[in-house]
């Protein structure tokens, strides 16, 4: 599960934690256990979103997710990112989130062949 999410005074929007909330119950049946996570918090602001990407960490342990640790992904500046049509700007950028799915990838294949 990739959970892409902005920030909102230092956590997660209430619907994803809602959502989040939903799929754990009924409790011992939650539909989260094991399943490989990893998190990429965006901003408009310098930090990213890293309020929002440890918060939402803390509830995938408490869920039973294996998270991927490395890389992280704050997102800031998200508005200087994107051009008028929703494409990225700049390779560099590009090239950081296509490592990120790569390693995220490579994640799901190691800890969710073993669950």
């Amino acid at each position: 599960m990739l959970f892409v999410t902005p920030e909102y005074n230092r956590s997660v929007p209430g619907a994803l934690k809602n959502a989040i909330g939903v799929g754990s119950r009924p409790y011992g049946a939650s539909a989260w256990i094991k399943k490989p996570a990893a998190v990429m918090s965006v901003s408009p602001g310098a930090i990213g979103g890293f309020g929002a990407n440890h918060h939402l960490r803390q509830s995938l342990v408490f869920l039973d997710m294996p998270v991927l640790q490395q890389p992280e992904v704050y997102v800031g500046g998200a508005y200087d990112l994107f051009d008028e049509t929703g494409r990225l700007k700049n390779d560099d950028t590009r090239k950081f989130f296509k490592g990120f799915i790569d390693a995220f990838v490579a994640w799901i294949d190691r800890v969710g062949a073993s669950h």
